[in-house]
């Protein structure tokens, strides 16, 4: 069975410095826009791929900073495949807004952490408050048939604001809304984390706040949801963790996460790196995911890096990531 969702990274660079990003912690990564001969091999690896639905337009950079966003996003859709973008709609001006709606985008999901001006500007800094909720607002004049969602990460500095959510996104007419909690790029106390509040992680219509949610553990969503990442420079990967090299936590534990490729679109089709051997047989691990339980064992050191496991998994290991306890969770 081939990839049902393609994550495109068309650009790692941003326009912003949100205070709980981890791009500020980034080992040896350089900021870079995919070229057209890289996405000419994506779009000719995908003639294979028949289990394919979606493409999302994201990874850990604006992808609306990419001057060509609308063409990569109309050389799916004349195919019939699902589009999704996640922007931080600062540069989702009127212009912009017409080329998304008239490539044919399905779906535009907009980072919001805070609701009022002064809330939203501590986190996603360097934007401006007033000026994303009028480019939302002229969106959804053009949109058409496209959906529109918003993606909100759960912290201690803001989870005050979620009673505000759902009056939020009724006014700017969401049509869903993503919770995750942050994986965090700075020491965070577990009193702190946030992450056993009971909040409902993932995408609903609205949050629903009359019931408590347990997190599902030891899943992985990109590996149960056969979804394969294309990093800018052509790097083909399984999920957003192993998509860049960089140091993270584990509550107060400074953590390295190293990069997985596991192939190039530049020198083999996209097709064959997915089926090769050794992204097949790591799929197929973290489905069944027999990984130690690193986020609450405390007896060794190989929580501190993705590179072993005292169950003698080979690189990757998955034991410490947060997105397979519940906590990041990706539109």
């Amino acid at each position: 069975m081939g990839f049902a969702k393609l994550y495109i990274e068309p650009t790692s660079a941003c326009n912003l410095n949100c205070s709980m990003c981890f791009r500020k912690n980034w080992i040896d990564e350089k900021i870079g826009f995919m070229t057209d001969a890289t996405f000419d091999r994506v779009i000719k690896g995908i003639s294979d791929a028949e289990s394919l639905e979606s493409v999302m337009f994201g990874g850990m950079g604006e992808p609306l900073l990419h001057g060509k966003i609308a063409e990569m996003i109309r050389s799916f859709s004349v195919r019939k495949i699902k589009t999704e973008l996640i922007t931080n709609a600062t540069m989702l001006t009127m212009q912009t807004a017409d080329r998304l709606a008239e490539a044919g985008i399905d779906t535009l999901w907009v980072s919001v952490d805070g609701f009022e001006r002064s809330a939203y500007e501590k986190i996603q800094k360097g934007s401006d408050f007033d000026l994303i909720v009028n480019n939302i607002k002229y969106f959804n004049k053009v949109r058409g048939g496209c959906k529109t969602g918003m993606s909100f990460v759960i912290m201690d500095n803001n989870i005050d604001e979620l009673v505000k959510i759902n009056e939020f996104a009724d006014d700017l007419s969401f049509d869903f809304i993503n919770l995750s909690y942050a994986v965090p790029s700075a020491p965070l106390k577990i009193t702190d984390s946030c992450y056993d509040t009971g909040f409902c992680t993932g995408k609903n219509k609205r949050v629903d706040f009359s019931t408590f949610h347990f997190r599902r553990l030891n899943y992985c969503p990109f590996a149960e949801g056969d979804n394969c990442f294309v990093k800018w420079n052509g790097d083909v990967t399984a999920c957003m963790q192993l998509l860049h090299s960089s140091y993270s936590y584990l509550y107060e534990e400074k953590r390295k996460i190293t990069a997985k490729s596991f192939g190039n679109v530049n020198r083999e089709s996209l097709n064959d790196i997915w089926e090769s051997g050794e992204f097949t047989r790591f799929r197929e691990r973290v489905k069944m995911f027999e990984f130690p339980d690193c986020t609450v064992c405390d007896g060794c050191d190989d929580r501190l890096e993705n590179r072993a496991d005292c169950m003698y998994n080979e690189f990757p290991t998955c034991g410490a990531c947060l997105w397979a306890q519940g906590v990041g969770r990706c539109p």
